[in-house]
């Protein structure tokens, strides 16, 4: 357990570990209901509906696709990219050391991204995804964003992320711990008899 976590075991929605969803403001709800259980209040939405959660600075959104059941999970990285020779070697590196995670270049911007299989809605693959995406905000930081020639794309004095994880907005000084620590940010429990 660290202290982010909010739960003591797999994240359940109405006593399932998954549930077959038929139609999507039933995914959407079930979305912010896991996310609520892992930031301990209802996360908020944009004008898009999209769910945002704070994860130190960075807005990291949950779309809820219109014509299938999966989500979009994506955050904008850093803006104002520019094009150098290195850029695609770069992104090819990201993606090799985050094989979940999909990175691109779209109107100058890093984007990270993926697509979460909602068919059924099983809330812990959310939570997690959002703890992977929580550790590559420890990388995030004024060198990373020299390496592209961009800007990144956070609010500073936004530290938040959550559970609490405390300190640093932009992946700056967090103490959380676990910056070294891929995949241990939320726990897997055990299945229940």
């Amino acid at each position: 357990m660290t202290d982010h976590d909010t739960h003591d075991g797999p994240i359940r929605v109405d006593g399932e570990l998954a549930v077959a969803t038929e139609e999507r403001q039933q995914l959407i709800d079930l979305s912010t209901r896991a996310l609520a259980e892992l930031l301990g209040s209802a996360p908020e939405t944009d004008e898009d509906g999209d769910i945002v959660i704070p994860v130190h600075g960075f807005g990291v959104f949950v779309t809820v696709s219109d014509e299938s059941p999966e989500l979009h999970v994506w955050s904008s990285l850093l803006s104002e990219v520019g094009s150098r020779d290195n850029t695609a070697e770069l992104v090819a590196e990201l993606s090799e050391e985050w094989p979940r995670l999909r990175f691109s270049l779209q109107q100058g911007h890093l984007l990270v991204s993926t697509i979460l299989d909602a068919d059924p809605f099983t809330p812990q693959h959310l939570v997690n995804l959002i703890g992977e995406i929580h550790d590559l905000t420890h990388e995030l930081d004024d060198d990373f964003a020299s390496r592209f020639g961009g800007v990144l794309d956070c609010d500073a004095d936004d530290d938040s992320y959550a559970g609490e994880c405390g300190g640093g907005g932009c992946g700056d000084g967090c103490t959380c711990g676990h910056g070294d620590e891929l995949g241990t940010s939320i726990p897997v429990g055990e299945p229940e008899a």
